[in-house]
């Protein structure tokens, strides 16, 4: 693969549900690469038409280009692109090498994964820490699905010990990966498809992606990350209420819609024992993805704050998705932070949430 193409899939894929001209494309190479020559461009762009790898659509005087995924070999195109971005971004970081090579010598022990990328590789490692996101098969193709997410857990918190480097990771079962994607919440998927690099079974990763736009699906990448700490209180009361707790005396006004997890991981950087008291009426009331759940907690720090939590929500109502969050964070080697029993059953009864 030579380099414009390189540059034109990778940009294009990162920003899949985009519209991009070709100037546009120009340009966002340009940012990215420091340089880019809008005649190369312009050629292989027809020449990937040709190959119907990409679709060419006029809009006016531009033309609005888009991956063609109806043909059979474009996850081919895109899992060279992926394996040449992991082997540049390995020839920079070559001390990483030995942590993947261990890191894939178990995965190639679990039936249930089909895929593990790195989130915003090069920034991460600055920060002596990484990002992984893992995609496995539904629980309904084998029961053993659960049991190897707390395992990938537990390995995972032996190899961040091993390495002296904090490891991250959301684990999402093909439901939950297509659900957040079809979502019009702001959740973490979204936030981080545009900054990846696919280190495991790369192909398998962009059929999942292909089967989604058949699907009709439109993915909605974001280039923002959201910090949960510096949700506006607008944003954070509208969503409040959706999830069925209304602070009393507060104007609710529309905002942005972001996911349960963001909310309960907002509330619980608050400091404000009233707020962090609501996150097990939220749980309660609300399907809440464990898995999610859990990776925001250990990124923003509030493991111990939310594993005493849900400790007393396992008394008061329990569900199969706390008990599961409560065996992810154990798995994790997290230890709670103690939370006054009373006070929250009160609250809990007072917004019907027993």
């Amino acid at each position: 693969m030579d380099s414009t193409t390189f540059r034109i899939l990778d940009i294009i894929s990162a920003y899949l549900g985009e519209s991009f001209s070709i100037n546009r494309l120009t340009e966002k190479i340009k940012e990215t690469y420091g340089t880019a020559y809008y005649v190369n461009i312009y050629k292989r762009l027809h020449d990937l038409e040709k190959q119907e790898i990409l679709n060419l659509n006029q809009l006016g005087k531009s033309s609005i280009i888009e991956l063609n995924f109806r043909n059979y070999l474009l996850a081919d195109f895109l899992t060279e692109m992926e394996i040449r971005k992991k082997i540049e971004f390995l020839k920079r970081k070559e001390d990483l090498q030995i942590f993947l090579a261990e890191l894939e010598g178990y995965l190639n022990s679990l039936s249930s994964i089909k895929s593990v990328c790195s989130i915003k590789p090069e920034e991460n490692l600055k920060l002596n820490r990484i990002e992984l996101l893992f995609l496995l098969r539904n629980s309904e193709e084998g029961m053993q699905v659960e049991d190897e997410t707390t395992r990938i857990y537990a390995e995972l918190q032996k190899l961040q010990n091993k390495y002296n480097l904090r490891i991250d990771s959301l684990v999402l079962e093909q439901l939950d990966f297509f659900a957040l994607l079809r979502t019009d919440e702001i959740n973490p998927l979204n936030e981080v498809l545009s900054k990846k690099i696919a280190l495991f079974c790369p192909q398998a990763f962009w059929n999942e992606i292909k089967e989604i736009v058949e699907k009709g699906i439109k993915i909605r990448p974001g280039e923002m990350e959201t910090k949960p700490a510096r949700i506006n209180e607008i944003d954070l009361l509208y969503n409040l209420a959706r999830f069925g707790y209304r602070e009393f005396g507060a104007r609710i006004e529309q905002g942005k819609k972001f996911c349960i997890e963001y909310i309960i991981t907002a509330l619980l950087l608050s400091g404000d024992a009233r707020r962090i008291e609501a996150t097990p009426i939220i749980i309660a009331k609300n399907d809440v993805k464990s898995n999610v759940m859990t990776f925001l907690a250990q990124k923003f720090g509030v493991s111990k704050r939310l594993l005493g939590l849900l400790r007393i929500l396992q008394d008061i109502k329990c569900t199969k998705e706390t008990n599961r969050t409560i065996r992810l964070l154990e798995a994790l080697g997290v230890k709670e932070t103690r939370a006054d029993e009373r006070s929250i059953l009160d609250k809990m009864r007072l917004y019907d949430a027993v």
